[in-house]
């Protein structure tokens, strides 16, 4: 159940249309079904990154039960909000990785271990 949660300054046209862009490359990157995944794309304009609101940039984290091949998760996913959210400097974007146990996940009511 890999849960995606997106804060940004940078504007962004259709969160709607975002959330699913990105429901489909987190389930790519890891090897999960696009069924369980869940995405959130949060705009606030207050951010400041680097000291400053004026630089663009995100926030992601990444929750799932386990992650295969991080580096490559964190790759992709870094250039996707680059490339989506018109972001150039990618020091700005910073990713979380939570690796949430099966028995502290639960959908549907019950948890998956």
């Amino acid at each position: 159940m890999p849960y995606l949660t997106v804060y940004t300054n940078a504007d962004i046209n259709n969160a709607a249309e975002l959330a699913e862009k990105a429901s489909l490359l987190t389930a790519e990157v890891l090897h999960k079904p696009v069924g369980y995944v869940i995405a959130n794309i949060i705009h606030n304009p207050a951010m400041a990154h680097g000291g400053s609101a004026k630089n663009k940039g995100a926030l992601i984290e990444l929750k799932s039960i386990g992650f295969g091949d991080k580096d490559k998760a964190v790759f992709e996913l870094t250039n996707f909000f680059a490339k989506e959210l018109g972001i150039t400097q990618t020091q700005y974007i910073n990713i979380s990785l939570i690796d949430c146990p099966a028995s502290y996940t639960a959908s549907a009511g019950r948890t998956f271990g």
